[in-house]
């Protein structure tokens, strides 16, 4: 069976527009994909997800960098006493330079590091040479040159030994940061959803309440008109009229208070969906939800080892573990590989007055290279941290069973609350349909002078109560549904 959906207004009105309707789906919706606070939530998740992204990439490419430098020009005079001259002489030098690299980084699972650099270097270097004549005596000075055009690679590879990779320990924290993120969101989402359904059935409910206590002002306003005329017929004492008028006051100053929560809670709807105030809303009361098949519940129950607080708990558990053994294996012989290759290819021309030479580079190096570290005393710091870690371990692998151990009954617990507010629903429902048609029958009554005003007004207040009732069940049972939205059942 279904709830008949009826429609509550707001009574602000500005114009002539047209109120908006907002259903519950509606409503969550726009909570979630475009209020403030639901973009930021989302914003979070994705702040996670390019941190990530760009650990990934680090992770499986290289990083490739260039560097140059544009072609330098110098130029120097120097002014000094040479061998063979009794004054001094003003020489010149020259020099055009530039220099160039490509370097790639790529990190290794192992937690080694690759690096390979290629490296271009031009050089035409302009200087004095000395002219010798007989007896090797200078006869002179001429301009010598020197062009270099060399280019060189180098290979290192540089691989820890011993410790754990922290490389691969990096790229697994910033996933597990992703996974955390995602729950979070999962969380949030969640309990943004949760003050949205609050705030709906709220809204609802103040609207409910100032209709019955306007219902209220009005009986108890009837009831004194009544009593005022028993008084004066001597039916009743002036202390039950007196008795009866002061009912009416405070029944009128209920309605005040009532129409002051409306209020409200009609901002405060207003403020959470990041609506004008000004807007003009109506809210429909929404149907009951199907309640979940016992094949759903059952996944539920068999998934418990996926909801927010166990996956946080394992979450925990994993780094925890994780810096545990990056501590352990930072203290104790450490080691390290270390292998280098590099060759170069270029040419070296040299001109001189007495000679022209010009040579073909061809170099070749390699190095491999084990350095071993072994700390002898710290006064206990390593073995205090070792231990603050593992306690730090135990607590997280605590949590987790505490967390695991719990979720299966909290699950249980939540499913069945939810069958009972369903059942409670319908039987609500059918409760609804007797105050109604009781409604219906009064007013029928009423117009045909065979039911007074007071009789009226009790009926519709009767079923001012039932209606709130079932509202008030109604958010219980949305809320608990949208709590199982905490647990990841999809495969």
């Amino acid at each position: 069976m279904r709830i008949r959906s009826i429609l509550i207004s707001v009574v602000f009105f500005t114009g002539a527009a047209a109120a908006e309707t907002m259903t519950l789906e509606k409503t969550l919706d726009r909570l979630v994909h475009q209020s403030t606070r639901g973009q930021i939530i989302a914003g979070q998740l994705e702040v996670a997800q390019a941190k990530f992204k760009a650990e990934r990439i680090g992770y499986y490419l290289p990083e490739i960098t260039f560097n140059t430098t544009l072609p330098t020009y110098i130029s120097s005079q120097n002014y000094d006493t040479y061998p063979g001259y009794t004054d001094p002489l003003l020489f010149t030098r020259s020099d055009l330079s530039g220099d160039a690299n490509i370097r790639l980084r790529q990190k290794v699972i192992t937690g080694g590091e690759i690096t390979m650099e290629t490296q271009y270097n031009l050089r035409n270097n302009e200087y004095p040479s000395a002219v010798y004549g007989d007896n090797f005596v200078i006869s002179g000075f001429a301009t010598a040159t020197d062009k270099r055009r060399l280019g060189n690679l180098y290979v290192r590879f540089s691989q820890p030994i011993f410790q754990t990779s922290a490389t691969r320990s990096s790229y697994l924290e910033t996933r597990d940061n992703l996974d955390k993120a995602e729950i979070e969101w999962r969380v949030n989402r969640t309990d943004l959803k949760r003050e949205g359904i609050t705030a709906f059935f709220d809204y609802l409910s103040a609207d409910l309440d100032r209709q019955s206590a306007q219902c209220q002002s009005d009986l108890a306003a009837f009831n004194a008109q009544w009593d005022s005329v028993k008084f004066g017929g001597g039916v009743i004492t002036e202390e039950s009229w007196v008795t009866s008028r002061g009912k009416r006051l405070e029944k009128q100053l209920g309605v005040y208070d009532a129409e002051a929560a409306f209020q409200e809670k009609v901002n405060a709807y207003k403020h959470l969906l990041d609506l004008p105030m000004e807007a003009e809303v109506t809210l429909e009361i929404p149907p009951i939800a199907p309640l979940p098949d016992s094949e759903e519940a059952q996944r539920y129950l068999d998934r418990v080892d996926r909801t927010a607080e166990t996956e946080l708990a394992a979450a925990n558990v994993q780094a925890a573990e994780r810096t545990l053994d990056q501590t352990r294996s930072s203290y104790g012989i450490n080691a390290s590989l270390d292998a280098s290759y590099a060759f170069g290819r270029g040419t070296v021309t040299q001109s001189k007055p007495e000679r022209e030479i010009e040579d073909k580079i061809d170099t070749k190096d390699w190095q491999v290279s084990l350095n071993l570290t072994y700390p002898i005393w710290d006064g206990g710091a390593s073995g205090a941290s070792i231990h603050s870690q593992e306690l730090a371990y135990e607590s997280a692998r605590l949590q987790y069973v505490a967390a695991e151990r719990s979720a299966r009954t909290s699950m249980t617990i939540l499913l069945k609350r939810i069958e009972i507010n369903h059942a409670k629903l319908v039987l609500l429902e059918q409760e609804l349909a007797v105050a109604e048609k009781k409604l219906r029958d009064a007013e029928g009554r009423h117009a045909q002078g065979l039911l007074s005003d007071g009789g009226l007004l009790e009926n519709r207040s009767a079923w001012l109560e039932t209606r709130k009732k079932q509202l008030t069940t109604l958010k219980d049972y949305y809320l608990d549904l949208t709590q199982l939205e905490k647990t990841d059942v999809t495969e």
